[in-house]
C-alpha cells in the first residue's frame, strides 16, 4: 500500500477487512463489508504522532464504464474495474485513504498545541473599552470638529 504508506506518519499496524461478493437484484456486481485500522498520522496542529480509528462500511457497486454509476442506488458507491478485474489490496487502501481528513489534528482537548478559542468572551476591562468605543466610534471626530469651531 504505497500510496498509503506515504501519508502516514508509520506504517506499522494491522487492517482487518471483510468483504462479500454478490448480486443485487437487478443482476449487477456488488462488495459488501467493512475496513478497520488505526493509522498513525501526523497532527498539523502540534506535529506530533496521532491515533486515528477507522471503521469504515462498504457498500459498493461494480461498473465498467462511469455511465453505469449514474443507475446505481443513493447509497451504494461505484468502483470501477478494468478487464473485469478488481484488486482486493487497491480496494482496501482507497477506503484507508478516503478516511483520513484533510487536515488531520487531535482533538483540541487533546492536542499539545496551544489553541486560541476566538469565541470566547474577552477579559471584563478589555470587554468595557471595546464597548465604549463600539458605543461611537466617531467620538474622536466630534471632540476635532468642537475644536476647529471654537478656532474660527
Amino acid at each position: 500500500m504505497t500510496r498509503l504508506a506515504s501519508m502516514l506518519e508509520s506504517v506499522e499496524g494491522d487492517a482487518e477487512f471483510e468483504l462479500r461478493f454478490e448480486r443485487d437484484d437487478k443482476r449487477r456486481s456488488r462488495i459488501k463489508g467493512f475496513v478497520k485500522s488505526t493509522m498513525t498520522l501526523e497532527c498539523q496542529r502540534c506535529l506530533e504522532s496521532m491515533q486515528l480509528a477507522v471503521d469504515a462500511i462498504l457498500n459498493l457497486g461494480v461498473i465498467e464504464v462511469p455511465e453505469e454509476a449514474e443507475r446505481l442506488p443513493e447509497d451504494v458507491e461505484p468502483v470501477q474495474v478494468e478487464e473485469g478485474l478488481v484488486r482486493l489490496l487497491d480496494l482496501v487502501e482507497e477506503e484507508l485513504i478516503l478516511a483520513i481528513p484533510q487536515v488531520p489534528m487531535h482533538e483540541p482537548n487533546e492536542c499539545r498545541a496551544e489553541v486560541s478559542h476566538a469565541d470566547e468572551a474577552p477579559p471584563a476591562e478589555q470587554q468595557e473599552s471595546v464597548t465604549e468605543q463600539a458605543e461611537n466610534p466617531f467620538a474622536v471626530l466630534a471632540g476635532l470638529k468642537t475644536k476647529t469651531d471654537s478656532e474660527n
